[in-house]
């Protein structure tokens, strides 16, 4: 009797293949990056600080041609940042760049635990409006530190966690091993610590005492839907951001400053704090409901002018805007004021003498 011919063979792994290597590939990747990092450390104990940033370069181009979706989110964004008038060219080297500041930064972190105080002294080396700083933190109402992932912000915290305490909501990183390492060296510089998931009991329980909390305020959660985040226009164009920071100032009172470390051409770091913004509820209760998006747009002009200043100091690799830019087109009455150019910068005179340039 004829029977029918057997079933092609699917060369489809099968689902519970997938499933049974997932353990066993999750582990590898977490062992790799222990192992990488490890070894970095090892090989960041015996270069000098010039072989450092050289291979820091390189790395930053091995990584802007490698990673193809990474590359493109950072093109568009700085598109938009550059606007219509930049040529493709322009913001290609200005992407560029900004992959390879990157890359000096986690350079310079892998280093963190060997810089001593007298570094940071030579490490700074300008300071713009610290009385800024020094007058919201007098008042006692708490003050929120607004930034974005801009410079190095670990100097930053550094910087100021020598003067004054403060906790910063950081965002866990993956292996938990990993995680634990880079949290206890930023504590050991001073940086407290709030992590990202289930902050605001923390973040709530420090301003009402008076402390100080940073925030990194330009993660895009636009990807998520019309529901998560609060709409505003930055750099021209609508995007959706965390309304964290809004929300905070609004039920405490306290100010709000935006702050951060921007590099210098000799890799040294001019730290700067933008005049402090005062905010409250509306007195109408018909525009409350408004309140968080029209302070989240304020904060908003502030990171435009931290980033407008210097492109390439900006890492975001994901998207920050739903699609590319459209021309430049007028700004809505939201955001209608100019970000204000920073200030300029003022030499530093460090606390301790000058030791030389750092290790």
């Amino acid at each position: 009797m004829p029977t029918s011919p057997p079933p092609p063979r699917s060369n489809v792994p099968a689902a519970g293949n997938r499933t049974r290597w997932r353990p066993w590939l999750s582990r590898l990747r977490r062992d790799a990056t222990i192992l990488a990092w490890h070894a970095w450390q090892r090989l960041d104990a015996v270069l000098p600080r010039p072989v450092r940033y050289a291979l820091a370069t390189a790395l930053g181009d091995v990584i802007f041609w490698a990673l193809p979706n990474k590359r493109a989110a950072v093109l568009e964004n700085m598109a938009h940042v550059l606007g219509p008038e930049a040529s493709p060219a322009e913001v290609r080297r200005v992407a560029r760049r900004s992959f390879r500041n990157f890359a000096k930064y986690l350079s310079e972190f892998t280093h963190l635990p060997r810089w001593t105080l007298p570094d940071l002294d030579t490490l700074v080396s300008a300071v713009t409006g610290w009385e800024h700083l020094e007058s919201v933190v007098a008042g006692g109402r708490g003050a929120i530190f607004v930034t974005c992932h801009f410079g190095n912000w670990d100097i930053a915290g550094w910087y100021f966690g020598r003067r004054h305490s403060f906790q910063a909501i950081v965002e866990p990183l993956n292996p938990p091993e990993l995680d634990a390492l880079v949290q206890g060296w930023r504590r050991a510089k001073g940086m407290g610590t709030i992590t990202l998931e289930g902050a605001a009991r923390g973040v709530l329980r420090t301003l009402q005492a008076g402390g100080v909390v940073a925030i990194v305020v330009d993660r895009p959660v636009h990807a998520r839907g019309q529901d998560e985040g609060l709409p505003v226009r930055f750099f021209d164009a609508w995007t959706r951001v965390p309304a964290g920071a809004a929300r905070f100032a609004l039920r405490t009172g306290a100010p709000v400053v935006a702050a951060g470390v921007r590099r210098t051409p000799r890799n040294t770091f001019e730290t700067f704090c933008l005049t402090p913004r005062y905010f409250s509820p509306s007195a109408d209760p018909a525009q409350r409901a408004g309140d968080e998006a029209r302070v989240m747009q304020d904060i908003m002009e502030d990171m435009e002018t931290i980033v407008r200043r210097d492109p390439d100091q900006w890492y975001m690799f994901r998207r920050m805007w739903p699609g590319p830019p459209q021309g430049a087109p007028a700004r809505s009455a939201a955001g209608a004021r100019r970000p204000a150019a920073l200030p300029a910068a003022v030499p530093f005179a460090p606390a301790a003498p000058d030791p030389g340039a750092p290790r």
